[in-house]
């Protein structure tokens, strides 16, 4: 339905430099997101591939799974981070959030209480949530025109059958 498109530049470069406890902090904020409404998404599971590469055991991603599993929130309490990596943290968590072409009460309750974790200020957090909406129907929009032109391409292969090529 809508392809997570998540910041690769963000976690495989700067989110793997952060401190354990940060990446700890990220990957219980995803899968919080991932389980706030109760259902695991197919799209969710990139998140949670995301989550999972940041972290450093075996037993840690067990653990996460077992979680997932059990649709159980994590754990997730105040961070000391930088403001501009909070920032860029928290976009992508906004991204999460919007990944199955909504956000549900709940998830953006979770997503507005993760803010202040971060140390961002409350104008910030509607900024950002203003902006994952936005970019929600931007993705709604994308996917539509890209349903249309592989209707478009199926009909051109289509046409090429039939004229017997």
């Amino acid at each position: 339905m809508y392809e997570l498109r998540l910041n690769r530049k963000l976690t495989d470069e700067h989110f793997k430099d952060m401190p354990k406890e940060v990446r700890d902090w990220i990957v219980n904020a995803i899968g919080s997101l991932v389980v706030a409404d109760g259902i695991v998404e197919v799209h969710e599971f990139i998140a949670l591939r995301e989550a999972i590469g940041m972290l450093d055991t075996r037993e840690e991603i067990e653990n996460m799974l077992e979680m997932i599993k059990q649709r159980k929130l994590f754990k997730v309490g105040k961070v000391a981070v930088p403001l501009d990596a909070a920032a860029g943290i928290f976009f992508y968590l906004a991204s999460i959030a919007v990944v199955d072409g909504s956000m549900k009460r709940v998830e953006g309750n979770l997503l507005k209480s993760l803010g202040p974790k971060l140390g961002l200020s409350d104008e910030f957090i509607r900024a950002v949530m203003r902006w994952a909406m936005r970019q929600m129907e931007h993705n709604k929009l994308w996917s539509l025109g890209q349903a249309k032109l592989l209707i478009e391409r199926e009909q051109i292969l289509n046409s090429l059958k039939q004229a017997g090529h």
